[in-house]
């Protein structure tokens, strides 16, 4: 498994790549969210993989990267390691893909000075302010429609990967809260509304259509903020549509990088 070092922090890294790449195409960089891992994106690697170099980075704190003891921030610690990270690979051509809290670390990377600029950015089920605070009744309801999901799956035996990567995700909350809670307190701190605007890079934002987190609206309403974007809403989906939807998320990314890659 491949690593890399920031900060002391040895951090875990998927580098996927199809046999013959094509040089015009970016990679693909996707970062989790909250309490997750690259194990999140499995869909999307598993498919993409064929046709572009696949980059599933797992930030400090989770599955096999380290942590450090205090909090970490999303703009501060989040996305310098993205920036390490991109910087190790030498990546010149890519584009970043990023999952609620992950998308936070996405935006978070190209506001800063001196880094590599990603030819676009896609931003999954995420806002530029993630205070969860402020969503209280939508984590409750995210969290039961989780459980009853898990429930009903078993009792169908059902074998999904939605299933099986939900169940992985519960477990690791269930042993190791505190990767949740620390993630958590660092959505709780983010809020580039004022900044979102200097995004002038090419931006999709995709978001599920039951999705009680970052519903619909508020997934809009970062849409009209960035100066260059479309967005696209997932049919059947709540808060994670790579793995709830993933044939039509599939889809839907793929069109948005034939238009990247067409559009240099």
């Amino acid at each position: 498994m491949p690593f890399f070092k920031h900060n002391g922090l040895k951090l875990h890294y998927v580098d996927e790549a199809p046999t013959e790449p094509a040089a015009a195409r970016p990679a693909l960089l996707f970062i989790h969210g909250a309490g997750a891992s690259h194990m999140l994106w499995t869909p999307q690697v598993k498919h993409f993989k064929q046709t572009h170099r696949v980059i599933a980075l797992n930030l400090s704190g989770h599955a096999e990267s380290e942590a450090k003891e205090e909090d970490p921030e999303i703009e501060t610690q989040f996305a310098p390691e993205l920036a390490s990270l991109i910087q190790h690979l030498s990546l010149d051509i890519f584009v970043l893909i990023g999952h609620s809290m992950g998308g936070g670390v996405a935006m978070s990377y190209v506001l800063q000075d001196g880094v590599r600029m990603p030819r676009a950015l896609v931003l999954v089920s995420t806002s530029s302010d993630l205070d969860m605070r402020k969503r209280g009744p939508g984590v409750a309801k995210e969290a039961i429609e989780i459980n009853l999901f898990l429930l009903q799956s078993a009792l169908k035996r059902d074998k999904s990967i939605e299933y099986e990567l939900k169940r992985a995700g519960a477990k690791v909350s269930l042993t190791n809260p505190w990767i949740m809670q620390r993630d958590l307190r660092a959505c709780d701190h983010f809020n580039i509304s004022d900044r979102v605007g200097e995004i002038t890079i090419p931006a999709f934002v995709i978001v599920g259509e039951h999705d009680d987190l970052i519903p619909p609206s508020i997934a809009k309403q970062l849409e009209e903020a960035l100066p260059r974007a479309d967005i696209a809403v997932v049919r059947g989906a709540n808060h994670s549509p790579m793995i709830e939807q993933p044939e039509e998320f599939n889809g839907l990314l793929s069109k948005f990088l034939k238009w990247v890659e067409s559009n240099p």
